[in-house]
């Protein structure tokens, strides 16, 4: 029997990676869909925004860069929050 992966790890494939930031101190990312997803995987990133946000929301963390710490994730304008180490 094939096991389905953990949905945090199905939700990172639809989140666009985020851009490097080269300068130190707090920041916000906006969580986007990835820019190769068609009209229907579009509709499956919002659906499992509105439906998992806490899935949602460890997915998009652990897509942070590892010089990166987080500090809040706004789950209504879908930012993240973070400080360039």
């Amino acid at each position: 029997m094939k096991m389905k992966p953990p949905l945090k790890e199905h939700i990172r494939e639809y989140i666009n990676p985020f851009p490097n930031r080269y300068t130190r101190g707090m920041f916000e990312i906006r969580v986007l869909p990835h820019e190769d997803l068609d009209y229907d995987d579009t509709i499956k990133y919002w659906r499992m925004f509105k439906k998992f946000p806490n899935d949602f929301a460890a997915a998009a963390i652990s897509l942070l860069p590892k010089d990166v710490e987080f500090v809040s994730y706004d789950h209504l304008n879908n930012i993240i929050l973070g400080t360039k180490l």
